[in-house]
């Protein structure tokens, strides 16, 4: 029995109400899950970073430049690479401040966390996190290449632009010595 062309299409009505659905089931589960976990307080204060996102944020800049690594100073989860964190997430209009604030819910209560063990990867031990980000890398997924991507692209504006950094890669400022960090 064949299956008329109708009901295989899908309608401007129907993906209408279910892109409002996915975005207001994404919207809710954001609301519920940045709170979800308890984190210790970061080593220094920020303005705009949460405990809960500098934890992330370091776990996962030190695992793409982890600390004393290829002759550059510090990591990209350090302090220093933090605070640069906090002056881009302040410099970025609250309208897309929510996507950044979101990018590290995403790795860290991701849907595949359950088979190792555990419901966020803050608490992962280090050879399981080192699979889970290692699957995230290889992933043929368009979505998971993409929010790879943003992350990556989020430690490439706030490590490889230290100034430290640029010293030890033996660079100078494209900007013409405009100072853009504090």
């Amino acid at each position: 029995m064949e299956e008329s062309p109708q009901s295989i299409q899908l309608s401007r009505r129907r993906f209408l109400v279910l892109g409002v659905g996915a975005t207001s089931l994404l919207a809710a589960a954001y609301a519920s899950v940045r709170q979800v976990g308890c984190y210790p307080e970061p080593v220094s204060t920020y303005e705009h970073l949460t405990p809960k996102e500098a934890a992330v944020f370091a776990l996962l800049g030190d695992y793409f430049i982890p600390p004393g690594g290829d002759d550059l100073p510090g990591s990209a989860g350090d302090e220093a690479t933090l605070r640069r964190l906090d002056v881009v997430l302040g410099g970025t209009p609250l309208w897309k401040r929510r996507l950044l604030r979101a990018l590290p819910l995403v790795f860290e209560h991701g849907s595949g966390l359950d088979r190792f063990g555990a419901r966020s990867m803050t608490n992962l031990p280090p050879e399981r996190l080192e699979e889970y980000l290692a699957q995230w890398e290889r992933s043929r997924a368009v979505v998971r290449l993409q929010l790879w991507a943003a992350v990556k692209v989020t430690y490439g504006l706030t490590y490889f632009e230290r100034p430290d950094v640029m010293e030890a890669m033996d660079m100078t400022s494209h900007c013409g010595g405009l100072e853009l960090w504090p």
